[in-house]
C-alpha cells in the first residue's frame, strides 16, 4: 500500500517521483519523453559518417559545471566542500574512458533559498533554480530539499529548465547518482524508459508484460529480426530490455519473474547506470549510450571547454609555519597566518583547521571545526581570524591541493599547533619550534639534492652531509640562512646510491635528517 499512496501522491502534484535505493531519480513521464526525443532528434542531426568520425577521433571534451551549493537564510543545509569536490572526482572517473571530464566553472557558489531547501521539486523552487542559472554551463544544485525523508530522497534532471538538482545525501565520491542525472542532461532516457511508476514484478510478474505501457511500446527481448529496440523502450538496442523501474530490487544477478510480451525471459544490464539496480552493480555506459552522449555534447554549446589548468594534482601539502607542534602567534592579533607548500599544478587550496582533543597526544576533532574553506586566489597561506581561538589550547589543520578540474588529491596529514599570547623571545623555544629541516624528496633520485630550511627568523648555519660510516661527505660553513623557507640544492656529483645523513648546525642547536640517494 505504501508504493501507491506514494505514486498517487507524487502524481497530485503534478510529478511523478520514483523511489529508488540509489538512483532516486525525478524524472516524470512528460521530462522523460523530452530527453527521449532530444536523443532522437540528435540522431537526424548527424550522418552516419559524421558519428563514426567522431567516435573514432574523440580528444578530450571539458565541459564547465556551475555548481551552487544551497542553504537556507538561517545558514542551514549546505553541503561540504570536501563533499563536492569529491563527487567531481567520482565523476570525472565514470566518464573518463568517454573523454568526457568536467571542471568547475568560476567558483562554487553559496546559494540562499527556503524554497529549494525546502522541497526542490515546488515550482518556486524551480523557478529561482532556472533564474540563477549561468548560461552554457552545466547547472548543478545541491540541496537537502528536506520535504523528501531518510528513504526517499529525490534528485533530477530538469529538462525544460536544464538544470540538475542532487539532493544531498545521495551526493558521493561514487558518484554514480551525479553520473545518472548528468546521463539525462546528455538526453540518455532510463533503461526502462516507458515503465517509470509501475512496479512490473507486483503486477505482470509471472506472466507477460503487454505491448504497451503507459502508452509506450514495451521493449522485446530478441535483437536482430523482428526487434524493436530501436525505437521501443531508451531506443538503444544494447541496452538490454529492462521492466525494473523500482527500489525493491538490489541483485546484480536479477532474473525477472514477468516476461516480455512474447513470452521471453528478460536478462537486464543490472550494471548500466541508466537503471535503477543497485549502487554496487550500475557502473558503466553502453557503446550506444556513449554515442548519444557524444552527439548530445556536439550538439550543445558551453561558455568554454577550456578549463584554468588541465594539471593533475597528486601531492600533498607540508605545514611550512607554523611548524607542527609550534607556537601559533599571538592571538591577541586579529589574525594569525597559516603558511604551506605550494603542490605542482594546484590553484585551489581546500584548507580544515579544528579543535583537538587528549592532551599530549593532540587528537584532531572534526566536530570541533574552527574553519573550513577553499582559498582560491593562488595562495599558499591564509590569514586565520583568532576569534575562536584559546590560548594554551591546541589545533590542529590540514591542507588539500587541487585545481578546478583535479580535486581527487587527498588532505595532508594533520599539524598541530599551540595557540598563545606568550611574547617569549624566539631563542628561548626549542630549535624544532624555531627551524624546520627536510630533504624535499626522499629517496632522491636527482643529480642534485634538495633541502628545505624554514626559520622563524634569520640565522646563520652550516650544513652537513655524512655517509653511515660517519664520514664528512661534503659541508657549507656559516651560511645565511634567511625568515621563511629556503630551497637549496647540494651538489651531489660524486654521491653515490645509498644512506647518509645532513645536518644542520646554529647557535640555536641541531638538526638532522637520513636519506637515500637512489637514482
Amino acid at each position: 500500500m505504501k508504493k501507491f499512496f506514494l505514486i498517487f501522491t507524487f502524481f497530485a502534484f503534478g510529478k511523478l517521483f520514483i523511489q529508488a535505493q540509489q538512483y532516486n531519480c525525478g524524472v516524470s513521464p512528460f521530462d522523460a519523453a523530452i530527453i527521449k526525443q532530444r536523443m532522437l532528434d540528435n540522431r537526424q542531426l548527424f550522418s552516419k559518417e559524421h558519428v563514426a568520425n567522431l567516435m573514432a577521433n574523440r580528444v578530450i571534451t571539458y565541459i564547465p559545471l556551475t555548481i551552487q551549493n544551497v542553504q537556507n537564510t538561517s545558514g542551514e543545509g549546505s553541503t561540504s566542500v570536501n563533499t563536492i569536490l569529491s563527487f567531481l572526482c567520482g565523476l570525472n572517473a565514470i566518464y573518463a574512458d568517454q573523454d568526457v571530464q568536467f571542471f568547475i566553472h568560476n567558483q562554487i557558489i553559496d546559494l540562499v533559498s527556503d524554497h529549494i531547501d525546502a522541497n526542490s521539486g515546488t515550482a518556486n523552487a524551480k523557478t529561482v533554480m532556472f533564474q540563477q542559472k549561468v548560461a552554457n554551463t552545466l547547472n548543478i544544485y545541491i540541496g537537502r530539499s528536506i520535504y523528501y525523508p531518510n528513504g526517499s530522497y529525490l534528485s533530477y534532471y530538469e529538462p525544460t529548465k536544464d538544470f540538475v538538482f542532487l539532493q544531498q545525501p545521495m551526493v558521493s565520491a561514487d558518484a554514480k547518482t551525479e553520473a545518472h542525472e548528468i546521463g539525462h542532461f546528455f538526453t540518455l532516457p532510463h533503461t526502462f524508459y516507458g515503465w517509470e511508476g509501475v512496479d512490473a514484478e507486483a503486477v505482470y510478474g509471472g506472466g507477460n508484460a503487454p505491448a504497451t505501457i503507459n502508452s509506450e511500446t514495451v521493449e522485446l527481448v530478441t535483437r536482430g529480426a523482428g526487434a524493436n529496440c530501436t525505437s521501443a523502450a531508451d531506443g538503444f538496442c544494447d541496452t538490454e530490455a529492462d521492466y525494473n523501474s523500482t527500489a525493491s530490487i538490489s541483485s546484480c544477478t536479477f532474473t525477472p519473474s514477468v516476461l516480455d510480451p512474447t513470452g521471453a525471459t528478460l536478462d537486464p544490464d543490472e550494471s548500466n547506470l541508466m537503471s535503477y539496480y543497485d549502487d554496487n552493480c550500475s557502473s558503466v555506459f553502453s557503446s550506444e549510450q556513449k554515442t548519444a552522449i557524444a552527439l548530445s555534447i556536439a550538439n550543445r554549446t558551453f561558455v568554454t571547454n577550456t578549463p584554468p589548468s588541465t594539471s593533475v594534482v597528486t601531492g600533498l601539502s607540508s605545514a611550512v609555519s607554523p611548524l607542527n607542534g609550534a607556537l601559533l602567534g599571538s592571538i591577541s592579533n586579529p589574525t594569525v597566518r597559516l603558511d604551506w607548500d605550494d603542490v605542482p599544478g594546484a590553484t585551489w587550496y581546500l584548507l580544515e583547521v579544528v579543535g583537538t582533543s587528549v592532551p599530549g597526544i593532540w587528537i584532531p576533532n572534526s566536530n570541533d571545526v574552527k574553519y573550513i574553506g577553499l582559498i582560491s586566489n593562488g595562495d599558499s597561506h591564509f590569514d586565520l581570524s583568532t576569534n575562536d581561538l584559546t590560548a594554551g589550547l591546541h589545533y590542529a589543520w590540514r591542507i588539500k591541493a587541487l585545481n578546478q578540474y583535479s580535486t581527487c588529491a587527498s588532505f595532508s596529514g594533520f599539524f598541530d599547533f599551540e595557540a598563545t599570547t606568550n611574547t617569549t623571545d624566539l631563542r628561548d623555544l626549542p630549535i624544532e619550534k624555531q627551524i624546520s629541516f627536510k630533504v624535499n624528496t626522499n629517496p632522491v633520485n636527482t643529480i642534485d639534492i634538495p633541502l628545505v630550511i624554514y626559520s622563524a627568523e634569520e640565522v646563520i648555519g652550516s650544513i652537513y652531509i655524512y655517509g653511515v660510516d660517519g664520514r664528512e661527505i661534503i659541508s657549507f660553513n656559516k651560511q645565511i640562512i634567511n625568515q621563511g623557507e629556503n630551497m637549496i640544492q647540494i651538489p651531489g656529483y660524486n654521491f653515490i646510491n645509498g644512506a647518509y645523513f645532513t645536518v644542520l648546525t646554529t647557535d640555536r642547536g641541531v638538526l638532522k635528517q637520513k636519506f637515500i640517494l637512489q637514482r
